[in-house]
């Protein structure tokens, strides 16, 4: 046990000398709060008391959420992607700036629409989401921009995040040289994909896929230990990748190896509060442990510790490092 401890304190004091590039949809995050007491006479829907100014809390989203969860962990994420020059490009360079996070290779275009995301809650309790967004195809230009900017940080990441939520920033022409090069560096890969792109997965190091997800890939359900194998399996050779993590399986995560292994990852001990992110955390987690080196299956055990406390919290949210380190460490002060 006491040698296992020793191992786990080496990986983590590694994650602070980690530098892990983050490709893929950047977003802006919005929570505004409120009182619901009543129901609307006009409509079956709550209606929510605002103070005269009610404020908001701003926090990166998508990709942002993961090079967020990165630095949480002690990380140095590098952000690549594409986002509008507008107002909410403007708020989400400031907050991710606020983090400790460069913008430098976050390219702008000035006809693209910053994706945000407004959650309106009460309680705790989401009740609404607004999605401000007009998904497009970065530009050809963006494209030769965000590979060479690839390349100049090449020899200087640990690992690669592709982060894709269907905005337009993960092309397959990117995603492809950018793998080229890191492939050429032996950087490992890691992606989180959706159905519509399974080919950014190709010869990809880990590609982390919640359960809905990777049900859609494969063609299939997932309802019980068998189909989920099965799946997952299949899913794992579909998209050519080394290792297949499926997160939302009900007993936590299963880990699929190309060898032919498969493990159960244990999920939290304590019920979430809210799922959203979560997939962020695992990916974050999963690249920075297998970074440090870790094997895969110690990473993705860390990965869901990770994802288990951001999970905690509402709203989509950080891992929370010191309770990490605590809960690895029993401590929670650095190892």
């Amino acid at each position: 046990m006491k040698e296992i401890q020793n191992r786990l304190n080496k990986l983590l004091r590694k994650f602070g000398s980690r530098t892990i590039g983050v490709l893929g949809d950047y977003m802006l995050d919005e929570l505004v709060s409120g009182e619901a007491t009543r129901i609307s006479p006009e409509a079956p829907v709550p209606i929510v008391l605002m103070d005269a100014y009610p404020s908001s809390k701003l926090s990166p989203g998508g990709a942002g959420n993961v090079a967020v969860n990165i630095r949480a962990l002690g990380g140095r994420p590098i952000p690549f992607g594409a986002i509008g020059m507008d107002l909410s490009g403007s708020q989400l360079r400031k907050e991710l700036r606020k983090r400790g996070i460069p913008c430098d290779n976050l390219a702008g275009e000035r006809q693209r629409l910053t994706p945000r995301k407004v959650r309106i809650a009460a309680r705790e309790r989401q009740l609404l989401r607004l999605d401000f967004e007009k998904p497009a195809p970065i530009s050809s230009k963006t494209v030769a921009l965000l590979a060479r900017s690839f390349a100049r940080w090449a020899p200087k990441l640990n690992g690669l995040v592709i982060s894709d939520y269907s905005k337009g920033s993960v092309q397959n022409d990117l995603s492809n040289q950018v793998t080229a090069i890191a492939r050429q560096r032996r950087i490992p890969v890691f992606v989180a994909p959706k159905p519509e792109q399974p080919e950014i997965c190709r010869h990809s190091t880990a590609v982390v896929a919640n359960l809905p997800d990777a049900e859609m890939m494969a063609g299939r359900t997932m309802r019980n230990r068998v189909s989920l194998e099965a799946a997952g399996r299949q899913l794992l050779a579909l998209l050519d990748c080394s290792y297949l993590l499926i997160a939302g399986a009900r007993t936590g995560m299963m880990l699929f190896e190309k060898g032919g292994a498969i493990h159960e990852v244990p999920g939290g001990r304590e019920p979430a509060r809210d799922l959203a992110g979560a997939t962020d955390a695992v990916l974050a987690a999963l690249a920075l442990a297998f970074c440090s080196g870790a094997d895969i299956k110690e990473a993705a055990e860390l990965a869901s510790l990770a994802a288990g406390h951001a999970a905690l919290k509402f709203s989509a949210s950080e891992a929370d490092r010191p309770l990490f380190l605590k809960a690895i460490t029993g401590k929670p002060e650095e190892v």
